[in-house]
Order: structure tokens, then C-alpha cells, then sequence
């Protein structure tokens, strides 16, 4: 969104107002709806930024010693203190945000983001000291009496500079990572930031309280009788705290980036997971094929073995009942055939006897075969589920967990775009609102013969602004009445001016509108 330029007669005189600077002129005279918000954000500040600095929680420089710091501060801010010693403290707390915003602009995306929405804080703080010289005594009187009602102003730039530090070095590197994808008004980042060199969400919510305190500061001055030249020293402040939490903002959101899982990074997962699976499935079924072809060789082998023996065994037996044939044909023969028929008998006995040993043998190698090669097969048959069920339940839950993650990242991009949208569409309200007040109060402080706006002096039931003329000169007169300021002959002025109005004399009310703003200003 590009920033809108608010012009003041003031300020283009002196040519010190820079497009950063004017932005924040609103805090001025913003209206009552959101001065009571900050009064309320103000007296929350107030409570953090006690129990903040009461604890501790952060780490100053070595040689900085709080409760000293703070007596010298008390002694400076103090209504009897040579008011020059206010001019230097306020000149020093400047150059502080001046060497917080150089340290942070040598950050390469820190100085692009500045250079993309044409941002020059360092020139501004400049601007800001070289307007600081030449405040008058009586500036510098009412810009301290405002400070003191804020006794943790000061602390600002160095509880910034310690999100930077002890180690500065630690915080310009960058580790290298993975490309941010690029986007419309978005600074990429050339490398992801360590965790090191990263603001904490503790140091945001610090800055943040500071910026809210920094509005409180602004809302507190009085609205005249202080020049411009005074009040572009809080403004640029102000400035200065609204960059660091910009800065603060976009390295978390980059290192958050960086360090995120993305799409690509869970697939990869997954894909790697899948392989294993696949891989020790492969290695499980060849183990299991091993296994098979092993058993079968030693039932193999076995079977060979037991052939063998049975053939020797009966090759043996043959020899032996041929000798005893031999042997018992001799004795047949000489004892004239006698014992042929028990001989007989016996080999046929014997004969029977091995074929039902060798049959008996053969029937339970294969039965014994068999069985270990269902058991086998049942076993390989088991394992096959289980490694398909693991692999199913594995492939479901890393599904599962990657739809878990793509709904949050989206939801929540979705939360913050929303957010981001609502609030620039209220500041841009808010900012339109205090343009056209800023518009009107320039043209009632012009001379009575300067041509007028006829926007301004048309009544609003015809489109002008006139009943919003009379409410910012009716709340003049009442705030410099309030603030125990004379505000001469204005109210006979405004009184005029309320009639003419009334009876339709538009222009003349107009014309007596300036007059008692001018008288009451003047």
C-alpha cells in the first residue's frame, strides 16, 4: 500500500519533513475514539514495561549500570535541571536509535525491504538532531515536562541494540538454506538466518510496547504552542521504534519461513520412508528364497544319502546271501538237496524284507519332505502379510500426518492474511480521517482573503464538510480553554459563526469559523 503525503505549510517551508516522517504526523490529532484506545494500550505498557525491567528478562551492555543510569536520568528530567542538559540527553538518545537502525540496515534484507518502500530513517533521525540545535529554551521546557510523565523512554534504543548484540558478527551472518519463493511486495531472502541471529517473540512484544509508549508520548504534547521543529524529534523517535518491530517482524517471519517444513520436504520424506520399505521388503523376500533353495538342497543331499546307503546296504546283503547260497547249495547238494526248500524260502523272506525296509524308508523321506515344504510356504505366505499390512498402515499414517499439515499451514495463512487486510483497512480509514482534519485546520489558519475550499464552507446536508468545520473549531476553543490557555475575543467569533450557520449564511459562517480559530490559536 503506498503511503499517503500529508502537506503543511509548516513543514514544506522548511523542507525537513521526509515521506517516512509524515506518516506519523496523525498521532497528533487523532480522534477521541482511538486517544482512548492508546490510553488504555498506554496504562498496559506501563504494567509490562514494570514487570519487564523489574525482572530483567534481557541483558544490557556490561558497563551499564541501571539504577545509576536511572538517578542521572531523574536529575536531567528534573524542572530545576539546566535545561541544555535535556538538549544533550535528547540528542544522545537520537544518535542511540541512529547506531541501532545502521546496525540493522547492514542486514541485506533489512536495507532492501527500506529501499523498496523508499524509507530513509537514518535521515530522518538526521533531520531530527539538526532540528534538536535549534530548539528554542522554551521547546525544550515543554518537550521535558512531557518525557518526565514517561520514566522508561530512554531505555528504548538500548533494549533495542541488545537483540543485536554481544555478538553483532553472529547476527549479520547467514546460514545457507533454502530460497524463500518470491511474491509480490515481499523481501526474498538470499539465505535463512540462524536461530542465533533471529529476534525473539519477547524482544517483538518489547519493541512493540515501546512503539505504543512512543504514540502516548506523542498524544501527551500539547496541541499548540509548540513549533514543528519540536515535534518532528518525538516523531522521528517514533519513526525509528516503528522500523526496528518492522525489522524485528520480518527476520522472525523469515527465519520462520526458512525453518519450515514445506511440501517438497514432506514428499521427500515420504519417498525416502517408501524406499526403505520397499527395500527391506526386497531383502526379507530374498532371504526367505535363501532359505527355501538351503532347505531343499539338504533334504536333497539327505534323500542322496539315504539312496546310497540303502543300495550299498543291499549290494552288501546280496553278497552275503549269494555266499550263503553258495554255501547251502554245497550243503544241499551234499546233503542230497535236503535244505533246498528252507533255503528257498528264506531267500524269498529276506528278499521281501529289504523291498518293505526300502519302501518304508522312501515313504517317510517324502512325507517328512512334504511337510517341511508346507510349513515353509506358510511361513513365507505370513510374512508376505504382515510386510504388506506394515506397509499400508506406514503409507496411511505418513498420508494422514502430510493432509494434518497442509490443512494447518493453509488455515493459518489464511488467519493472517485476514488479519493483515483488517488492519490496513483501518489504518487507511483512520489516516484518510486525520488528512482531512489536518486540510481543514491549514485552511482556517489562512489569511481571511485567501480563497476558501469550497468543500469546507458547503453545508454537509449539500455534501460539504461545514458541521465538521464547526466541531474542530468548537474542540480548539475548548482544549486551549482546558489547558488554561485565552483564547481572546474567539468565542464571539464562534458564536457569529454558529448563528450565520444557522440562518444559512454559509460563507459568513465560514469567514467567522477562521476568525475564532485564528484569534484562538494566535
Amino acid at each position: 500500500m503506498s503511503k499517503a503525503t500529508i502537506t503543511n505549510p509548516c513543514s514544506s517551508q522548511t523542507g525537513i519533513v521526509s515521506r517516512s516522517l509524515t506518516k506519523a504526523v496523525f498521532s497528533f490529532n487523532q480522534k477521541e475514539k482511538i486517544m482512548k484506545h492508546l490510553s488504555r494500550l498506554l496504562i498496559i505498557s506501563v504494567v509490562i514495561f514494570t514487570a519487564l525491567f523489574t525482572a530483567a528478562p534481557f541483558s544490557m551492555a556490561q558497563d551499564y549500570n541501571r539504577e545509576v543510569e536511572r538517578e542521572r536520568l531523574k536529575a536531567v528530567m528534573s524542572a530545576n535541571a539546566n535545561i541544555e542538559e535535556f538538549r544533550t540527553e535528547m540528542f544522545n538518545y537520537l544518535t542511540e536509535f541512529e547506531n541501532v537502525l545502521q546496525q540493522f540496515e547492514k542486514m541485506p534484507a533489512v536495507r532492501g525491504q527500506f529501499d523498496k518502500d523508499g524509507l530513509d530513517p537514518l535521515g530522518d533521525l538526521r533531520k531530527a538532531k539538526a532540528s534538536l540545535a535549534e530548539l528554542s529554551p522554551d521547546d525544550l521546557v515543554r518537550m521535558r515536562a512531557v518525557y518526565a510523565r514517561f520514566s522508561n523512554w530512554r531505555e528504548a534504543p538500548r533494549v533495542i541494540n541488545s537483540t543485536l548484540n554481544p555478538d553483532e558478527k553472529m547476527k549479520q551472518q547467514r546460514v545457507a538454506g533454502k530460497k524463500g519463493g518470491g511474491a509480490p511486495n515481499v523481501i526474498t531472502p538470499d539465505a535463512c538466518p540462524d536461530l542465533s541471529g533471529t529476534p525473539s517473540f519477547a524482544d517483538i512484544a518489547i519493541t512493540d510496547g515501546f512503539l505504543i509508549a512512543a504514540d502516548a508520548v506523542m498524544e501527551a504534547f500539547p496541541t499548540d504552542g509548540l513549533t514543528i521543529l519540536a515535534r518532528l524529534i518525538p516523531i522521528a523517535a517514533r519513526t525509528a521504534l516503528e522500523v526496528s518491530l518492522l525489522v524485528e517482524t520480518t527476520l522472525r517471519s523469515q527465519y520462520d519461513d526458512c525453518h519450515g517444513l514445506s511440501s517438497s520436504d514432506i514428499q521427500t520424506i515420504v519417498d525416502g520412508a517408501k524406499t526403505e520399505i520397499i527395500n527391506n521388503d526386497n531383502t526379507n523376500a530374498t532371504n526367505t528364497l535363501n532359505s527355501i533353495s538351503s532347505a531343499t538342497t539338504t533334504i536333497t543331499n539327505n534323500d542322496d544319502s539315504n539312496k546310497t546307503m540303502l543300495v550299498n546296504n543291499a549290494t552288501a546283503n546280496t553278497t552275503t546271501i549269494t555266499n550263503a547260497v553258495t554255501s547251502a547249495k554245497n550243503e544241499v547238494i551234499n546233503n542230497d538237496n535236503s535244505n533246498k526248500t528252507m533255503i528257498t524260502t528264506a531267500i524269498t523272506d529276506a528278499q521281501v524284507a529289504v523291498v518293505t525296509a526300502g519302501d518304508a524308508n522312501s515313504a517317510a523321506i517324502i512325507n517328512n519332505d512334504n511337510s517341511n515344504k508346507t510349513m515353509i510356504v506358510n511361513n513365507d505366505n505370513s510374512n508376505a502379510a504382515t510386510l504388506n499390512t506394515n506397509l499400508t498402515n506406514a503409507k496411511n499414517t505418513i498420508i494422514a500426518n502430510d493432509n494434518t499439515n497442509t490443512t494447518n499451514i493453509v488455515n493459518n495463512d489464511n488467519a493472517n492474511k485476514t488479519m493483515i487486510i483488517n488492519n490496513s483497512n483501518a489504518n487507511t480509514m483512520a489516516l484518510n480521517d486525520l488528512i482531512l482534519r489536518a486540510h481543514i485546520e491549514a485552511d482556517l489558519s489562512s489569511e481571511s482573503s485567501a480563497v476558501k475550499v469550497a468543500w469546507f464552507m458547503t453545508p454537509t446536508a449539500n455534501g460539504g464538510k461545514l458541521d465538521l468545520v464547526q466541531q474542530i473549531v468548537t474542540l480548539t476553543l475548548a482544549n486551549i480553554v482546558a489547558a488554561g490557555g485565552s483564547v481572546g475575543n474567539a468565542q464571539s467569533f464562534l458564536d457569529q459563526a454558529n448563528a450565520d450557520k444557522a440562518a444559512g449564511n454559509f460563507k459568513s459562517a465560514y469567514d467567522n469559523y477562521r476568525k475564532a480559530y485564528k484569534a484562538a490559536v494566535n
